[in-house]
């Protein structure tokens, strides 16, 4: 029977409760890194006008098992985007019913905020080693979703 999740806002003091998940996604990201990054993007520059947030999916007991990190973005020939980073869903209790109410979260949101299209940024080593993957990119693609960018970076340091 699948799980039903509860799309909530996460709360700057429950973030190193999400950590586990960041940490499976991104290894090399710090507790610290992550709390820092939650408080900053739940309480942007209001100098940039800017949207953002972190959405997790929760089961009915309160636990986490998946989130995305979102910002409103303008982008040329597609006005406002929903930028979202750090989509993740673990392998506890029901996955699939995870992923699947996080894309409907991300639909929803990108409704609401009068967003044309939405751009899912997924780590390079899930995408490079499709073969190990247990779903989440089958499951943008049947909701929609289509690879249409390759993003490079190149870390500058600090300024």
């Amino acid at each position: 029977m699948p799980q039903d999740y509860n799309l909530k806002p996460l709360a700057v003091n429950k973030a190193a409760l999400a950590y586990p998940l960041i940490q499976a996604a991104r290894p090399d990201v710090t507790l610290d890194a992550w709390v820092e990054y939650a408080e900053k993007i739940n309480h942007p520059d209001p100098a940039l006008s800017k949207v953002a947030g972190i959405v997790t999916a929760q089961s009915n007991r309160g636990y986490i098992h998946g989130l995305f990190s979102y910002s409103v973005r303008i982008v040329l020939n597609q006005d406002s985007v929903l930028a979202v980073e750090n989509f993740v869903a673990l392998d506890m209790g029901d996955r699939a019913a995870a992923i699947k109410s996080l894309i409907g979260g991300m639909e929803r949101l990108a409704v609401d905020l009068e967003c044309s299209a939405i751009h899912t940024h997924i780590p390079d080593h899930w995408v490079s080693d499709l073969t190990k993957q247990t779903g989440m990119l089958d499951y943008l693609r049947d909701a929609g979703h289509s690879l249409e960018f390759v993003k490079f970076s190149k870390n500058i340091g600090a300024y």
